[in-house]
């Protein structure tokens, strides 16, 4: 039987960029909870539709970066980089 993260690397090997939106989406979802607000309120900070936050949410819609910017900043998230061989991390503030 697999696990969650035995299944989580299996995607993770299989569709890369699928893998990297799905990981963001679940962090703002945790987030989001965590800061108790409902998709209407993230709507409200955003700018992002509520119905296009929830088909996000439901894994109906992969979101355009564009979009995932807007969400974040409204959870005054912050989105790094890290370069691979370095290991350094490049912080940006996007609007």
């Amino acid at each position: 039987m697999k696990t969650f993260n035995d299944l989580r690397e299996e995607q993770k090997r299989e569709d890369q960029h699928l893998f990297i939106a799905l990981e963001l989406v679940g962090t703002i979802m945790a987030v989001r909870d965590r800061k108790r607000l409902s998709q209407r309120e993230l709507s409200r900070l955003s700018g992002v539709p509520q119905k296009t936050i929830s088909r996000i949410e439901n894994g109906i819609d992969i979101p355009k970066i564009s979009t995932l910017i807007k969400l974040i900043n409204a959870l005054n998230l912050e989105l790094s980089i890290v370069d691979k061989d370095s290991k350094k991390e490049q912080s940006a503030t996007l609007q």
